[in-house]
C-alpha cells in the first residue's frame, strides 16, 4: 500500500481515501474532480459542461461545489464587472516593468501587491477565499491585457460588461469584438483548464493552504509551480514547430527527426493520459472553427499531418497543449500568452483545493525516506586536508 512510502503520520487530507496507483503512486482524496473514467468536475462531465455551460458557471461550480442558481450566477458576474478595475499605484507599476519580464512573473508580483492592499484580520476561511477568488478573477485578466498591450505600445482598454468572461478576455487582450466562434472556444479553453485533480501547482497551493496561509499566498505558490516548463506547456514550441514543418508533406520527415535528438514532440504526451488526452478531443473542433474562420486552414492541415507523423511512430494522441497553442495563435494572441490564459482559469482550482484542504486539521507533512551516506564520523578541519 502507498502508506508504507510515507513515514510518519500521513497528512489528514490523505487518510481519507489513499491507495497505490498503477505507477506506485499514492491516491489522494478529493471531491472536485476526477480523471479516471472520464474528467468530471464535480460529478458533472466535462463533455457537458463544454457544451452547455460557460466559464463563471463552471468557476461558481468548482469552488462552490454546485451549478449557480440565476441569482447566484448575477452576483458572480456583477462582482466580476465591478472588481475589473485596477488600483492606479498598480498600473503605474505595470507601466514601469522592463519588457523582458516574463508574463507568470508579472502576474505573481501583481497578486503579491494585490494582497497587500486587501490585508485581512482572517483571510484564510471558505468565505474570503471565495472574496478574493472573485476578485482576482475580475482583476488578473485586466492586468495580463494591460501588460501585453502596453508592452505593444498600444492603449490599456477597460473591461467591458456586455461581453461573456471569455468574450471580455478576448476584448481585453487584442481591443476587438469578439467573433461569437471566437468567444465560444475561448470559453471552451478556459472550461478545459479549470481544474484538473492534483497537478503539481494545485499541490503546491494545497501545502501553502495547509499551513493555513492566506488563499493569495496559494495563489502564488501554484503560480511559481506552473512557471515551469514541465507544467506551463510548451506554447511557443509548439507554434515553431508548426512553422517548421510549414506543409503538410514535410511532416513526417521533420517528426522523425525530432524524434531522434529529442524523446517527444511538443504537445504530444501526458503524465496522466496513456491514450488521449479528453480534453484535446473536446478543445480540437474549436480550434479547427477558429482556423477556418481566421485563414489558418493550412496550419491545421500540418497540424493533422504531424498528429499522424507521431502517431505512426510512437502511438502517442497530442495533448491539451497542442491545440491550446493552435488556438491561440488563431486568435491572434502571442504564445507568451499561453500560461497567463492557463493561470486564469487554473485559479478556480487552486481556490476550490484551498478550500478544501482547510477542512484537515493539521499541515501536510509527508515524510522523506533518506538516501544519503551512512553514518560517518567527524573529522577536524586539520585533518581533511
Amino acid at each position: 500500500m502507498g502508506t508504507k512510502k510515507l513515514h510518519g503520520t500521513v497528512p489528514a487530507f490523505m487518510t481519507h481515501h489513499l491507495s497505490a496507483s498503477t505507477n506506485g503512486s499514492p491516491l489522494l482524496s478529493t471531491a472536485i474532480a476526477a480523471i479516471d473514467g472520464g474528467l468530471r468536475y464535480r460529478g458533472y462531465a466535462i463533455e457537458e459542461l463544454v457544451q452547455h455551460s460557460n466559464f463563471s458557471e463552471v468557476a461558481f461550480l468548482v469552488i462552490q461545489g454546485e451549478l449557480p442558481t440565476h441569482e447566484q450566477l448575477a452576483d458572480l458576474q456583477a462582482i466580476l464587472t465591478e472588481a475589473a478595475v485596477l488600483e492606479p499605484d498598480l498600473v503605474a507599476w505595470i507601466e514601469r516593468i522592463p519588457l523582458n519580464a516574463t508574463a507568470i512573473d508579472v502576474m505573481r508580483t501583481a497578486v503579491s501587491l494585490i494582497a497587500l492592499a486587501e490585508c485581512h484580520d482572517d483571510d484564510s476561511g471558505p468565505v474570503a477565499a471565495w472574496d478574493t477568488i472573485q476578485r482576482l478573477l475580475a482583476q488578473l485578466p485586466v492586468l495580463v491585457a494591460a501588460r501585453y498591450r502596453l508592452a505593444r505600445g498600444q492603449k490599456a482598454l477597460e473591461s467591458r460588461d456586455d461581453l461573456s468572461y471569455a468574450g471580455n478576455l478576448l476584448w481585453l487582450l487584442t481591443g476587438v469584438d469578439p467573433t461569437p466562434t471566437a468567444e465560444r472556444a475561448c470559453d471552451a479553453l478556459l472550461i478545459l483548464t479549470a481544474e484538473h485533480e492534483f497537478t503539481p501547482s494545485t499541490c503546491a497551493a494545497r501545502v501553502v493552504a495547509s499551513t493555513r496561509a492566506d488563499i493569495h499566498s496559494a495563489v502564488i505558490a501554484g503560480m511559481c509551480a506552473i512557471k515551469g516548463v514541465w507544467h506551463g506547456g510548451p506554447g511557443h514550441q509548439i507554434i515553431d514547430i508548426l512553422e517548421a514543418v510549414g506543409q503538410p508533406d514535410a511532416a513526417q520527415p521533420i517528426v522523425r527527426a525530432v524524434l531522434e535528438q529529442y524523446e517527444r514532440v511538443p504537445g504530444f504526451w501526458h503524465r496522466v493520459y496513456r491514450t488521449s488526452d479528453p480534453r484535446a478531443e473536446l478543445l480540437a473542433p474549436f480550434c479547427r472553427a477558429v482556423a477556418a474562420e481566421a485563414g489558418c486552414n493550412t496550419m491545421e492541415q500540418v497540424a493533422t499531418a504531424i498528429e499522424s507523423a507521431v502517431w505512426d511512430e510512437q502511438q502517442i494522441m497530442p495533448s491539451l497543449d497542442w491545440h491550446a497553442a493552435r488556438l491561440l495563435h488563431y486568435l491572434r494572441l502571442d504564445a507568451d500568452l499561453f500560461v497567463p490564459i492557463f493561470v486564469i482559469s487554473r485559479m478556480v482550482s487552486w481556490a476550490a483545493h484551498y478550500i478544501e484542504q482547510q477542512q484537515s486539521p493539521q499541515p501536510i507533512r509527508p515524510r522523506g525516506s533518506y538516501s544519503g551516506p551512512a553514518d560517518r564520523p567527524f573529522e577536524a578541519l586539520e585533518e581533511r586536508g
